[in-house]
């Protein structure tokens, strides 16, 4: 038997077997490569050809020179190296086509929640507890025959409805048994409105409703003809795929010809008209509750434009992702301390920030006289700094999968694969640097009714006109 086993293992068996494993590295990366089409096709050949023919050069060796050990052992060695940077070269391509693939999927349905609500000294404790009692619902709610029919199959429930949310919060706190039901993007709203709203009151019971998301993408040869995304940044931490309101509002417009960006930020109070709706304007932020389509269509409305992918991130894709590039350059043209975290301080000039002080200044606006008209500007430099990081720093390639993991689950396009991968294919082929110009529309402070609130006046932007026309200007320019 040991006999046996000495002929099989050999050393020119063993040489073979791992030039053979060294040959079925290439044939499964370069599979995965030609499928994916991640890399220009010339690239894949030339260096499918250069692999092959090492692979050739070894084994032939090998047969040759047989009995010089020391150069076969040095080329299994060598070989043995090649077979790890190949497998490890295909466990990361399939960590990105996974990745992407996911993203991709996720923009398929969008989720609502909903929270019965109490005065928090309601005797309520359980769902049980409310059975047969009388419930207030905004009759303007999304999903609003969903939200009462899923309500109803857990506990019997009479229905009321209400026509003004301002009317709803205040009903609640009228008494310590009364009971509504809201969207959480509305429950955030009340707090906004309503004095200690939600220290008065707590949350009985969450539900959630799923439903479909209608695909109104305007699809683009994106390597070969300009296009527009939409950047939201929704106002939660929670799956990307809620519903929410957006408080980063940027359209990107990309020309892959002359390898120009334009970023156009939109304040988040614009008082506009929501699509398809009557009556009073809103907010801008606001029309995210009522769903990504609708914020598309919305800006698609005032700037006269077509919006071709939407690209929607929430807060903790920000942070974790500037941390992984190891922190990103932003320029201050002040000193403050932002409201949103006071841990971090800045001084006029330009200083290097982690995930949370990139957050925090995207996120400012009461430290400057233009509010959030300067929060636009900074939330562009901050894009403008991400983007020069991740293509220059060599953390992408070091903490390529803590980047991927960081963007898994907050991060959702309606962009397809096939396309990602054609403007990553497109880059590596030119390695071209890219110009961003950023522009901003402005507006005059004012305070007004929205459709979202009803009776009571907030504060909104009246849009600038002239601004907005230089917006539309500039995109026409990009998208020729």
């Amino acid at each position: 038997m040991k006999d046996k086993l000495k002929k099989v293992f050999t050393l020119k068996n063993v040489s073979l077997f791992i030039k053979g494993l060294f040959l079925i590295s290439v044939i499964v990366l370069f599979t995965i490569l030609f499928k994916t089409k991640i890399i220009p096709t010339k690239y894949i050949i030339e260096l499918l050809i250069i692999l092959v023919l090492i692979n050739l050069i070894f084994i032939l060796v090998d047969i040759k020179f047989n009995r010089k050990k020391v150069l076969v052992i040095i080329l299994d060695i060598l070989s043995i190296i090649f077979i790890v940077i190949l497998n490890f070269a295909t466990v990361k391509l399939i960590e990105t086509d996974s990745f992407f693939n996911k993203i991709t999927s996720n923009n398929k349905v969008e989720i609502s929640n909903y929270y019965v609500v109490i005065k928090k000294d309601s005797n309520y404790e359980k769902l049980r507890d409310i059975k047969n009692k009388n419930i207030k619902i905004l009759k303007s709610e999304s999903n609003y025959k969903e939200v009462k029919e899923k309500l109803n199959s857990k506990v019997k429930i009479n229905f009321d409805d209400e026509e003004e949310l301002t009317n709803l919060g205040n009903y609640l706190l009228e008494s310590k048994d009364n009971l509504i039901i809201v969207s959480d993007a509305n429950y955030d709203l009340l707090d906004e409105n309503i004095e200690n709203f939600k220290e008065s009151t707590k949350i009985l019971y969450k539900l959630s409703i799923e439903s479909v998301l209608e695909d109104i993408s305007k699809d683009k040869k994106v390597t070969k003809e300009p296009f527009n995304i939409y950047i939201s940044g929704i106002d939660t931490y929670g799956k990307i795929s809620t519903k929410a309101r957006s408080d980063v509002n940027i359209i990107m417009t990309i020309n892959p010809v002359t390898k120009k960006i334009l970023l156009t930020s939109i304040p988040r109070d614009y008082y506009v008209q929501l699509h398809g709706t009557t009556g009073y304007k809103d907010k801008l932020t606001h029309a995210g509750v009522y769903g990504i389509n609708m914020s598309v269509q919305t800006i698609e409305d005032l700037l006269d434009i077509d919006i071709n992918y939407y690209l929607r991130v929430n807060f903790n894709t920000l942070i974790d992702v500037v941390d992984e590039l190891d922190g990103i350059e932003v320029y201050s043209d002040s000193s403050f301390t932002p409201w949103t975290n006071q841990s971090c301080k800045f001084q006029k000039g330009t200083q290097k920030v982690d995930g949370k002080c990139a957050l925090a200044f995207a996120r400012e606006r009461h430290a400057y006289n233009s509010g959030d008209r300067h929060r636009g500007e900074n939330q562009q430099q901050v894009i403008t700094a991400l983007i020069n990081k991740a293509t220059t720093s060599k953390k992408v390639i070091t903490n390529y999968s803590n980047i991927l993991n960081a963007l898994d689950g907050s991060f959702q396009t309606n962009l397809s694969t096939e396309e990602i991968y054609a403007l990553i294919n497109m880059q590596i082929d030119d390695m071209a640097s890219w110009s961003i110009e950023s522009n901003s529309l402005n507006g005059n402070d004012s305070s007004n009714y929205t459709y979202s609130y009803g009776s009571q006046k907030l504060y909104v932007m009246e849009p600038n006109y002239e601004t907005v026309k230089t917006a539309q200007d500039k995109i026409s320019e990009y998208m020729e």
